[in-house]
This record gives C-alpha cells, sequence and structure tokens, in this order.
C-alpha cells in the first residue's frame, strides 16, 4: 500500500478537520455594541452577541430566524434569552438583515433594572434598527448599535494554516536558494 507524503497528509487532516468543524457549527455567531443618544442613560454603551442559523436567510428570505443564543450588557445588567418577554429573533425582508427583535420588558424596578427592546428597522439595518430602553421614573430613552460577524473557527484555522504554509515556503527558499518550494 502506498503512503502519502506527510504533506499531503498533513493537508488531508486538515480538510477532514475544517469539514467537520464547518458541519457542526450551523449557527453563525455575531456581536453588538451601542451607545444610547437620549433619556436618563444618555451616552451609555452596550455590548452583546446573538447567534443563528444564518443559512436559513438565503437571497430573497422574508421573515424572522430565531436567535439560538443572546445576551446583552447594558447599565450594569445582562438581558439573555431567559429574560426576553418573548421569542428573540433576527429579522429578514428580501433576504436583507433588518436587525433583532428583542424585548424585556418585565423590570419592576426600572431604575435598578431598565426595561430594553431591541427593533428591528422597516427597510434595512443601518439608521433603522434602534434600541429603546425605559429608565428610572419611567423615562424613555434611545440609541444605535451595530454588528459584526465573529469569525467561525474553520476560517481561523484556515487562515492560520495559510499562513504557516507560507512560512513553511519562505523558510525552504531562505535555506535552500536553488530549489523552487514544492
Amino acid at each position: 500500500m502506498p503512503t502519502l507524503p506527510a504533506r499531503h497528509a498533513a493537508a488531508l487532516a486538515l480538510a477532514a478537520l475544517l469539514s467537520a468543524g464547518h458541519a457542526v457549527a450551523a449557527d453563525s455567531l455575531f456581536t453588538l455594541n451601542g451607545s444610547t443618544d437620549s433619556g436618563p442613560l444618555a451616552g451609555t454603551t452596550f455590548v452583546g452577541s446573538f447567534a443563528y442559523d444564518a443559512s436559513a436567510a438565503i437571497a430573497g428570505f422574508n421573515g424572522d430566524i430565531a436567535l439560538s443564543a443572546f445576551t446583552l450588557q447594558f447599565a450594569g445588567q445582562t438581558y439573555s434569552l431567559a429574560s426576553a418577554d418573548s421569542l428573540p429573533v433576527a429579522a429578514f425582508a428580501n433576504g436583507q438583515f433588518l436587525g433583532l427583535a428583542y424585548v424585556d420588558a418585565d423590570a419592576a424596578d426600572t431604575g435598578a433594572r431598565p426595561a430594553v427592546a431591541l427593533v428591528p428597522g422597516f427597510t434595512g439595518f443601518a439608521g433603522d434598527a434602534y434600541m429603546s430602553y425605559v429608565g428610572a421614573a419611567g423615562e424613555p430613552g434611545f440609541g444605535d448599535y451595530s454588528i459584526s460577524a465573529v469569525p467561525e473557527p474553520a476560517s481561523t484555522l484556515l487562515m492560520l494554516a495559510g499562513l504557516g504554509g507560507l512560512c513553511v515556503a519562505a523558510r525552504r527558499r531562505r535555506h535552500h536558494p536553488g530549489r523552487a518550494a514544492a
């Protein structure tokens, strides 16, 4: 039985690892960052993360996709899937992400735990989606947020493998200037 050269075996092992990692990670992870621009907590920043099955958001998709994970830190409080009043979703129109629909309005004392809502845009995300809250004494406030995708582990691993390959090729060229890298 013929044996594979070490570099071919390593490439096959890496391909198997990448494909296995991709098969398990169906949900895409995103981060959100924002700040309030009005109300009693104007200028307060908030951060969070969320995940949903992005493969469902195909071209032309209209509707909502349930979030599989959600967390938000705002005004010293943590909001999650468990604290939501209804199922949080990622909203889409014609395949375009409009934003998140999340509501946690059950705060008994809005001075201690502001009631929070993330509202998707009507025509798009940028400039339309926003965060609202009700703070102390029932005063409302609003803010904007942005999102960014968190790279999948398989993508990061692939990038690192590519950089490693470039380093090996550069080292070979340096030590064997007359030989071409294989």
